[in-house]
């Protein structure tokens, strides 16, 4: 009885000393985004603890429009055996008025003890209009979720801010993000008032990247790109791109005032559906470009073709007969505004039938700007014979490297036209100008069948008198099956959705090991978190505001899949978001995660059949 009291005794006082070591090594940090902010321009404050803590109190913020908070976050960190553990509490603050002001400390509780947090100094200096729009623009209807312009926003980049009249620049519309955003669409695209605008293709899904902005790290990744040509000189703006996004966002639970209260962190309830689906909304900025006007004084065979362009002119035929054609093919190639070239003026002789240009653009956009070629082919026609001679012809571009105009000229092409062997419809001896009667105006070509029989009593009764009478009953029964199978197929989008989940989850499998081959693995976690997540949406036609693990759990249990594979498939959605938000270090297994996913999918695909 002595030694189980002596060891009760020793197990409490290691017990209260490990208590006291964590309440005196606690320690409770204020920062904020920004040391100078502008009225009205919105910044962040976050306290940091450490370790566990209980009731949170705030410091006097009247001096500030307080736009969100508390948002309470907690992360673990589990490297190499050893547990680490930290609190935040993030608020989302304006200033109200200029001048020098001091956010006071805040406190917690922890193991009994209230400790404080250092002061803050703050510049509060007057506002500038444009932050205030880059504010209103980025926020939208983001400031219920708490998600702001430094978690999500659009940026519109140019490769060039001054350029002349039908110089191409280059514009990249990028969306920024540290949280997790599910999906995107834009639900407003620039309307480009006063450049003439080719796309540059981009892979679909487009592929993410990383940058740090400030101190801060960003999944991007690109949404448009395009190749744009002002039309007119001076002060032109790049519109704004709107975006409309659902991001996944953690769900924080109260914490219960226990020594085991660890076991309430958030960190351990998203594994069993802390994860909730909110919209918000992103706004690029506006942008203005400088569009010089063209130096010196533009030749009159200058039509607008702007680049580094080359110019060939091509006559099929010097000698031919009369009513042979002949084409005259001028080709403009290079590297500018194409599409805006147009030919040059050609003066035919009046005997020459000529028709409308035939146009023919073969060209590509990319950051380079737009290259290939356009080409416009004539069909000349002689009417009778004789000695023709087409004047040369100028084409006229401004050189971007050169900086100045270019001319370049062609001919003059002379023809030689013999006489026809006859045949034609038209008769070579006479002029363009004459009229000529010909023996009929149409020829049939064919008179010797008819279509129906002479004798009226052999068509009436005939298989092609049922067949044609049968046709119209026939077609307006395709057309009704037809209509009601569009109908159908509109207002069962759902069941498209759940044909169709595994082919797009596979298709996201297939990048996550792409990015594992590349090492990539971060990136990874992502896209296969993505696919499980999308999956269940689909295949369980589950909304995406409504998509959790309890939910995941619920429809595949009414779907007699066993709990086998609904633990794993929740455990794998666990164990990615523990690698992407709680530090855990799975880089090792990121394989054996990839091949899990897959068999997870197929074991339901197949649960699902059977």
């Amino acid at each position: 009885m002595y030694r189980i009291k002596l060891k009760l005794g020793l197990l409490l006082s290691f017990l209260i000393l490990g208590f006291t070591s964590y309440a005196q090594n606690a320690f409770l940090s204020a920062t904020a985004s920004k040391s100078t902010v502008g009225v009205g321009e919105q910044f962040q404050v976050t306290f940091t603890l450490n370790c566990d803590g209980q009731n949170f109190r705030s410091p006097d913020l009247s001096s500030f429009n307080v736009l969100s908070g508390p948002n309470k976050s907690s992360s673990i960190s589990i490297v190499n055996n050893s547990y680490t553990q930290s609190l935040s509490f993030t608020f989302f603050l304006q200033p109200k008025a200029e001048g020098n002001f001091k956010i006071g400390p805040a406190s917690i509780e922890v193991q009994g003890k209230r400790i404080n947090s250092n002061i803050i100094n703050l510049t509060v200096v007057k506002g500038s209009p444009q932050q205030g729009t880059n504010q209103n623009n980025n926020q939208g209807n983001n400031q219920g979720s708490g998600i702001t312009d430094k978690n999500l926003f659009v940026r519109a980049i140019v490769n060039k801010s001054s350029v002349y009249e039908g110089e191409a620049l280059t514009v990249t519309f990028k969306i920024y993000t540290n949280i997790d955003v599910n999906s995107y669409t834009v639900s407003k695209a620039p309307a480009f008032n006063g450049f003439w605008n080719q796309d540059i293709e981009i892979p679909n899904p487009p592929p993410t990247s990383v940058e740090v902005i400030d101190g801060v790290r960003y999944t991007t990744a690109v949404i448009k790109k395009a190749v744009l040509f002002p039309q007119q000189s001076g002060v032109l703006t790049i519109d704004p791109m709107e975006l409309e996004c659902i991001a996944r966002i953690r769900v924080r639970n109260q914490r219960m005032a226990d020594p085991f209260g660890m076991f309430n962190d958030p960190f351990f309830s998203d594994a069993f559906g802390g994860v909730q689906q909110v919209k918000c909304n992103a706004k690029s900025i506006p942008v203005k470009v400088n569009v010089k006007e063209l130096p010196g004084t533009a030749p009159t065979t200058f039509s607008g073709a702007v680049g580094s362009l080359t110019f060939d002119v091509n006559l099929d035929k010097l000698v031919t007969k009369e009513n042979e054609p002949v084409n005259l093919k001028f080709k403009i190639s290079g590297n500018g505004n194409l599409k805006l070239a147009t030919a040059p003026d050609v003066s035919f002789p009046e005997d020459l039938e000529t028709y409308d240009p035939k146009i023919g653009e073969n060209y590509k956009a990319s950051d380079a700007g737009v290259n290939g070629s356009k080409t416009i082919e004539y069909l000349i026609i002689p009417r009778h014979e004789g000695d023709y001679e087409i004047p040369p012809v100028t084409f006229t571009y401004f050189d971007l490297g050169k900086q100045q105009y270019v001319s370049k000229t062609a001919g003059p092409f002379k023809i030689k036209v013999g006489k026809g062997n006859g045949s034609s419809s038209a008769s070579s001896s006479s002029a363009k100008s004459d009229v000529q009667l010909l023996g009929r105006d149409i020829r049939y070509l064919k008179t010797d069948k008819q279509l129906f029989p002479a004798d009226g009593g052999r068509f009436f009764g005939s298989w092609m008198f049922y067949l044609l009478s049968l046709l119209p009953i026939i077609a307006a029964a395709a057309g009704m099956y037809y209509k009601r199978q569009l109908a159908f197929n509109s207002a069962n989008t759902t069941l498209l959705r759940s044909k169709k989940a595994t082919s797009y989850a596979q298709k996201r499998l297939a990048g996550a090991g792409k990015l594992i081959a590349e090492n990539k693995h971060a990136m990874a976690f992502e896209e296969i978190s993505k696919a499980l997540w999308g999956y269940a949406s689909d295949k369980l036609t589950i909304p995406v505001s409504e998509l959790s693990k309890e939910t995941i759990t619920e429809q595949l249990r009414s779907k007699n899949i066993n709990d086998d594979a609904i633990g794993r498939f929740t455990n794998c959605i666990a164990t990615c978001e523990m690698a992407q938000y709680g530090g855990l270090d799975v880089t090792s297994q990121s394989n054996k995660l990839y091949q899990d996913a897959i068999q997870i999918i197929t074991d339901i695909e197949g649960g699902m059949k059977s």
